[in-house]
């Protein structure tokens, strides 16, 4: 036998010897009983077994890795109190009557004749959204949320306002609506005065609840003027009110209701925070920052859906949603110069009318969840206000704002109600906003999978199907190392030789 063929034969058996101890010593029970099997037919049977079972082994395994890399989350669920001041959400409300003074729309003599009660006088009702857009856009053109001259003022509207016992500012943030005209946000943190409230505010105001005598509550008391109150436009009679979360574009909210005029309306807020850790909005792109600029505007999904919907809109269909045009009260001046106030879109647009088929998961992708979402909901009860025996404390104060105010529209004004001596009492709307005694659900988010359970996941399906653990993967390791080692002894024999 030549010495060629002897060197092969050490190294098959160098080889097969290393395999042989290790496999003896596998920590696999699978794998050692292929080597300590008698016969062929074991040593096949457990071979097959072997094979199986690390086939399904790596199918679970890669199961596990995909879950990971999909990042599935999980919703925590947990409670806290959060009865304290600075977690009260913003009041805004507007007059459904947007005009204080409806003669501005023309001359008496081209007012359209109003219609039966119940019925919408049509001409009318484009002479008003013709003028609110010519407000809106003029509004606009000043580059910052203003009052309208035409509409109703703060000092108009409310007579007195309480927050956790101490008066209110008469400073409430403003905003013009076309539809409501001028609007007003309520923010405790602002527009709360170090004064106590006064003898004639009601008692009952802050103590009709013992779920909340901490005085974590506001109270408001409104007037309409229903004599400015356009007939043939609509026969509703109230303010609408919106509770947002603090520096929220109130209009975007869904939770807002009507207060009716002879009633006080309470209202008990409950809210919800939703924390996502995973796909949110935790810094704002260039282009979000150039439109809100340095004002603060809170990020919302909701603004965004509809920022980059009045951007498609602006493309497509070449006119401007009036609505963008309220929105932009609130965003950067600079921005409002890229605004065509004049090519506002018409209701007869076929694109404009077509709008409900924008996809703002294909067009916003950018639109990101808030990373800190609060949702507010209410629960209401009503009472009439006021009663028979404070009726003549209410006329007292509700002369002295309308005399206050100069208003002399209720002086010639019949009464047609037996139970009022004062025909202007029709027109008080009284509200009172708390927290629910109940505790604040917090859901968080968090993910599903983190390494250290991908790690113990992938532990588990080893451990399972074929019995090995981290340090047999050493062990493997070290059957590697000692083949290479082997090899390169040969290798570096059969250099010499050479």
């Amino acid at each position: 036998m030549s010495g060629s063929s002897t060197s092969e034969i050490q190294r098959e058996k160098g080889i097969i010897d290393v395999f042989k101890t290790w496999f003896s010593n596998s920590p696999s029970h699978g794998i050692r009983r292929i080597s300590l099997a008698d016969s062929l037919f074991g040593r096949i049977f457990w071979s097959f077994i072997c094979l199986i079972f690390t086939s399904l082994m790596c199918f679970f395994i890669l199961t596990v890795i995909r879950n990971y890399i999909a990042q599935p989350m999980k919703i925590n669920l947990s409670v806290r109190q959060y009865q304290d001041s600075q977690y009260f959400p913003a009041i805004t409300f507007c007059n459904l009557n947007p005009l204080r003074n409806p003669k501005v729309l023309n001359r008496p003599s081209d007012r359209p004749r109003p219609l039966r009660p119940g019925h919408i006088n049509r001409d009318l009702s484009h002479i008003v959204d013709a003028f609110m857009h010519r407000q809106l856009t003029k509004n606009l053109h000043r580059k910052r949320p203003t009052v309208m001259e035409s509409g109703y003022a703060l000092h108009d509207l409310l007579i007195q306002c309480v927050f956790n016992g101490y008066v209110c500012h008469s400073n409430f943030t403003p905003f013009f609506h076309p539809n409501y005209g001028n609007c007003f946000t309520f923010d405790n943190d602002l527009h709360v005065s170090n004064i106590p409230q006064n003898d004639t505010t009601p008692f009952w105001t802050m103590v009709d609840d013992e779920s909340t005598d901490d005085g974590y509550k506001l109270f408001l008391e409104l007037f309409l003027h229903q004599d400015d109150y356009e007939p043939s436009l609509d026969d509703r009679a109230a303010f609408r009110v919106f509770i947002h979360r603090k520096n929220q574009i109130p209009i975007l909210s869904q939770n807002s209701l009507f207060l009716a005029p002879k009633t006080y309306t309470k209202l008990i807020f409950s809210q919800r925070i939703i924390l996502f850790s995973h796909k949110c909005r935790s810094d704002l792109t260039d282009e979000m920052k150039e439109i809100f600029g340095l004002n603060s505007v809170r990020y919302s999904q909701d603004l965004c859906f509809k920022l980059c919907e009045f951007r498609l809109i602006t493309i497509e269909c070449n006119c401007t949603n009036r609505l963008l045009m309220v929105f932009s009260q609130f965003f950067n001046p600079n921005h409002t110069t890229h605004i065509k106030t004049n090519d506002s879109c018409s209701i007869t647009n076929k694109c404009f009318n077509n709008r409900h088929r924008f996809n703002s998961i294909r067009y916003c992708s950018e639109c990101l969840p808030e990373c800190e979402l609060i949702q507010y909901t209410t629960q209401s009860s009503y009472a009439d206000y006021p009663n028979f025996r404070s009726m003549d404390k209410t006329s007292k104060r509700v002369k002295t704002f309308l005399k206050k105010i100069n208003s002399t529209s209720y002086k010639n004004r019949p009464s047609c109600s037996q139970n009022r001596n004062e025909p202007f009492l029709d027109d008080i709307v009284a509200v009172g906003i708390s927290a629910s005694p109940y505790a604040t659900e917090i859901l968080s988010e968090s993910p599903m999978y983190t390494w250290v359970d991908l790690i113990s996941s992938i532990g588990g399906q080893t451990g399972l199907w074929i019995g090995v653990s981290l340090i047999s993967f050493v062990e493997i390791g070290e059957l590697l190392f000692l083949l290479l080692r082997h090899l390169m002894k040969i290798t570096y024999r059969h250099a010499v030789n050479e």
